[in-house]
């Protein structure tokens, strides 16, 4: 999958390529996501969810751990981002849904009845 930029809103715009090659890692399959929260926007790296460690997919998936989940898989940049804007369950959910839209996959916390 090429790289994509992508607004994590529901009423966003279709998913384009960028104008330049947003990765840092030069084409390596990341999305790029904006999070948007009631503190701001970044633009946020996402690699390639087989590139992510087993605790990043056990944090985010089991635990609903956007914390550890951005620790291990963002660029310290990204991850510094991610700390600032502290986006709110509502704000996470969208921006998750919009790099599942971009990648095909789902980031779908497992309920813990």
């Amino acid at each position: 999958m090429s790289d994509v930029n992508i607004a994590a809103h529901d009423d966003a715009a279709p998913v384009v390529p960028p104008a330049t090659d947003p990765s840092p890692n030069g084409g390596d399959g990341s999305v790029v996501v904006r999070l948007v929260t009631e503190f701001g926007e970044a633009d946020i790296t996402v690699p390639p969810q087989a590139k992510w460690r087993s605790s990043a997919r056990h944090a985010l998936f089991t635990n609903g751990d956007d914390l550890g989940w951005a620790r291990s898989v963002l660029s310290e940049t990204d991850m510094k981002a991610w700390l600032d804007l502290d986006p709110t369950q509502d704000e996470m959910e969208a921006f998750f849904r919009a790099w599942g839209r971009a990648t095909g996959n789902r980031a779908a916390r497992r309920s813990r009845t």
